[in-house]
């Protein structure tokens, strides 16, 4: 058979028992292994051996005398892809051969493919990573500058209206930029709240002010918080995920209605519940249950990642965040325990 194979193209290499066959298949990993069942180490062993060590990149067929019920269960159990019965022609074995030797080619095209495009996205994350962080630096700067000049240049009233203007859009522009630089560092929880205590009307009013020009005018914006309510969590990260929030809120809100921003106390002292909603539109059932995942395809088709990075957020500080439907419309709903 060795001989009649190897006449017909084939690379062939022999073992005489399943132990030789095992540790040669560590050496010189075949694509298309055959095997006896008889032998002194089982046959069941070397198929779930090779099946182990490659997987479906090798094909396995089982060649015996004993063509029985029990026999073609454990071999098919054990891994088997294709069973033949001795005696058997060395033209059939070809032809199944060819056929095993076809479906390799098209799994290991299939691999190499994946493997290009593995590669393709690992170049495509590592340059937007590259962008991203080379942007949130030229934003920080920008807004660094245009604050000094704020503070210490006389304007008029028009060019202060102007340059305050510009200092909020860039303010926003940075936390999205920031958004997609912070969430791979907080999926490899290299990414620590720092918690302080807060005063959460603080937090609301300044969210607010950075996205009133945004804002569809007709629309009425409402802070519900009590004036001492305080509460312990990272200011700086909270607040980039309210802009997310409000954001959104903005953009889907019915013409002439209503933004709420929200808080509350949750359990205990330290717990706080911030909510976004507005009147509108309520989010699709058949999209509510992926709402919080990566790249999730939204609204007219399209994809981002802020509700995700706010899922984050929220995780990393020991809490979760919730879609619900209101009476008066969608609503986001921030539980942050205080502990983390």
């Amino acid at each position: 058979m060795a001989i009649g194979l190897s006449t017909a193209g084939y690379q062939v290499v022999t073992a005489h028992d399943g132990t030789r066959a095992i540790a040669q298949a560590l050496e010189t990993p075949p694509d298309v292994a055959i095997v006896d069942l008889e032998m002194p180490t089982s046959g069941l062993d070397v198929i779930r051996h090779l099946k182990q060590q490659s997987g479906p990149a090798v094909h396995v067929i089982v060649m015996t005398g004993h063509d029985d019920e029990a026999n073609r269960r454990d071999a098919f159990d054990a891994g088997t892809d294709d069973f033949v019965v001795k005696p058997t022609g060395l033209s059939e074995l070809k032809r199944r051969l060819a056929a095993a030797t076809r479906k390799q080619s098209a799994f290991v095209e299939v691999r190499l493919a994946m493997e290009v495009a593995d590669r393709r996205m690992t170049y495509g994350a590592e340059a937007a990573a590259l962008v991203a962080h080379d942007l949130n630096n030229g934003l920080a700067v920008a807004l660094s500058n245009l604050g000094y000049l704020h503070e210490e240049v006389s304007l008029d009233q028009d060019q202060n209206d102007a340059l305050a203007t510009t200092i909020r859009s860039l303010r926003r522009m940075s936390g999205l930029v920031a958004n997609f630089v912070d969430v791979a560092r907080f999926e490899d929880a290299a990414v620590k709240p720092v918690v302080t205590r807060v005063r959460v009307q603080d937090v609301l009013e300044s969210v607010l002010e950075v996205n009133a020009s945004s804002i569809t005018r007709g629309v009425t914006i409402k802070i519900d918080c009590p004036d001492g309510l305080d509460a312990r969590f990272d200011t700086a990260l909270v607040e980039r995920v309210l802009h997310n929030l409000v954001g959104n809120a903005s953009r889907y809100c019915s013409q002439g209605g209503t933004i709420t921003v929200s808080g509350r106390r949750w359990n205990d002292p330290d717990s706080i519940i911030i909510a976004v909603s507005n009147s509108g539109p309520q989010v699709p059932e058949n999209i509510r249950g992926t709402l919080f995942g990566k790249y999730v395809r939204g609204g007219g088709g399209k994809r981002g990642m802020g509700l995700y990075f706010c899922r984050l957020v929220a995780e990393a500080h020991s809490g979760r965040i919730d879609y619900e439907a209101a009476s008066e419309g969608p609503c986001f709903v921030l539980r942050l325990p205080g502990r983390s």
